[in-house]
């Protein structure tokens, strides 16, 4: 079980004044090292959206499908199964008018199995036509699809969440991130024998919303996935969340 110490927090509110998480946007999955990184890593690049995405390079691919339960909990909440296309109480839905299927669409899709269990990073992309027109003209309905997307990402039986949920900058995009910890709950009632560590992290860039879903099975691996560096094309490169948490 994991909490943010107190320094990381001051850490990650500093980072949030000052704006100095980076990104940019990218579809093609190719070897390489992460700017300022001495890990071995891989590159996610997708042209159209201008995006560079730098993560561990022992994660190998994993079928889009895998997290495409993810998905429809980011935009449905959690009691929905995939045909189901009802928005979460007291909240406006951002897919109500097409499936969670074609409004999440998987961009990315890696993991692997480790020795303190799964250890995934997937990345969606939400059709604009899904999202309540005022969100992409008003920065307070922008936030407010943010922070259903990140809180019903988080949010699962057995899953407790971690310090706050917050807002800082990448690269001037508002990313909201929030954090769980626990043992799922499955539908039939029973928890899976390894606890785990999950987050996502939420930005609106050209036009579109980017959800980045991480999980992992021990803290060390969280906050190595968390490092994973984001690139909009407006500097350098940095961490998807730059502060880290500790036992």
């Amino acid at each position: 079980m994991i909490r943010a110490s107190s320094a990381v927090v001051l850490f990650a509110v500093v980072v949030c004044a000052a704006g100095v998480v980076r990104a940019q946007i990218a579809g093609q999955v190719a070897s390489g090292a992460a700017p300022g990184s001495q890990a071995a890593m891989k590159v996610y690049t997708n042209p159209a959206l201008h995006l560079t995405f730098s993560y561990p390079a022992e994660l190998g691919p994993r079928d889009a499908t895998a997290v495409a339960a993810v998905g429809r909990r980011m935009m449905l909440g959690e009691d929905t199964s995939p045909d189901q296309d009802q928005q979460s109480p007291g909240q406006e839905s951002p897919g109500q008018q097409k499936s969670s299927g074609t409004c999440m669409k998987v961009l990315l899709s890696v993991g692997k199995d480790g020795s303190g269990g799964q250890e995934s990073i997937a990345l969606f992309d939400m059709d604009v036509r899904c999202l309540p027109a005022k969100a992409l003209r008003n920065k307070k309905a922008m936030d407010n699809l943010l922070t259903i997307l990140t809180t019903q990402g988080t949010t699962a039986l057995g899953m407790m969440p971690i310090e706050e949920p917050m807002f800082y900058e990448i690269q001037g995009h508002r990313v909201r991130f929030a954090a769980a910890q626990g043992t799922p709950v499955t539908k039939g009632d029973l928890q899976n024998s390894d606890a785990q560590e999950i987050a996502v992290a939420a930005t609106a860039v050209s036009g579109h919303v980017l959800s980045w879903w991480i999980q992992a099975g021990d803290v060390a691996t969280y906050n190595r996935l968390l490092r994973s560096q984001v690139d909009f094309g407006a500097g350098k490169a940095q961490a998807l969340f730059p502060a880290g948490f500790q036992e």
